[in-house]
This record gives structure tokens, C-alpha cells and sequence, in this order.
């Protein structure tokens, strides 16, 4: 199992049992993980910074999935930096977020493999 299946499948069990803070970071990493490993299968450089990377999937014509990477890591931010807890709402956003991301970036490996 690859590192961002660990992590999706992380997610999920945390949202099950009503971790949801950790399970935003968890899906936030999933999907950041799943890009990088596509990067590195172009042979691109890997920016260590979020907006960076979230730039990179508007140059590989995705902008709209950018957009929504970066609503992703806003969330991330909360549920790892901010006093405030993340919601249920916020959890399902994030969930829909990675999905859709995830969805893009498994077609985009298939094709440059």
C-alpha cells in the first residue's frame, strides 16, 4: 500500500470515530502525497511549500483543482495550528476536497505512467 492510501484509509477511520481534526490532516497529506509521487514520476521538483504545490496543479492545467488544494490546506491549517476545533461541515468539505483532487491526480498518473 502506497503512503497516501495509508493515509486516506487513516482518514476515513478517523472520521468514522469523530477525529476530525486529525482526519482533515490526514486527507490534506493523502493528497499532497499522491502529488508528489506524480511529480516525481515527471521528474519535476517538489516545492516544499503548499502554495508552491498547489501552483504546480495549475501548470499541469488544473487550475480549478488548485483553487480547491488550497481551500484543503486552509482546513489542514485549522485542524493542526488553530485553537478552534474543525466541524462536521468542515470535514465533509475536506472530504469532497481530497476526493475530487484524488479523482484528477488518478488519471493524471495513469496517463504519464
Amino acid at each position: 500500500m502506497r503512503k497516501f492510501e495509508v493515509l486516506l484509509k487513516e482518514a476515513n477511520d478517523d472520521l468514522e470515530r469523530g477525529n476530525l481534526n486529525k482526519a482533515v490532516s490526514a486527507l490534506y497529506f493523502a493528497v499532497r502525497k499522491r502529488l508528489e509521487c506524480i511529480l516525481l514520476i515527471l521528474r519535476y521538483e517538489v516545492p516544499r511549500r503548499d502554495d508552491k504545490l498547489a501552483n504546480v496543479l495549475k501548470y499541469l492545467g488544473y487550475s480549478e483543482e488548485s483553487k480547491i488544494f488550497i481551500k484543503l490546506y486552509e482546513l489542514r491549517k485549522k485542524a493542526d495550528y488553530s485553537e478552534e476545533v474543525i466541524s462536521s461541515e468542515e470535514a465533509k468539505k475536506a472530504l469532497e476536497y481530497s476526493t475530487r483532487i484524488l479523482k484528477i491526480l488518478e488519471k493524471l498518473e495513469e496517463r504519464v505512467k
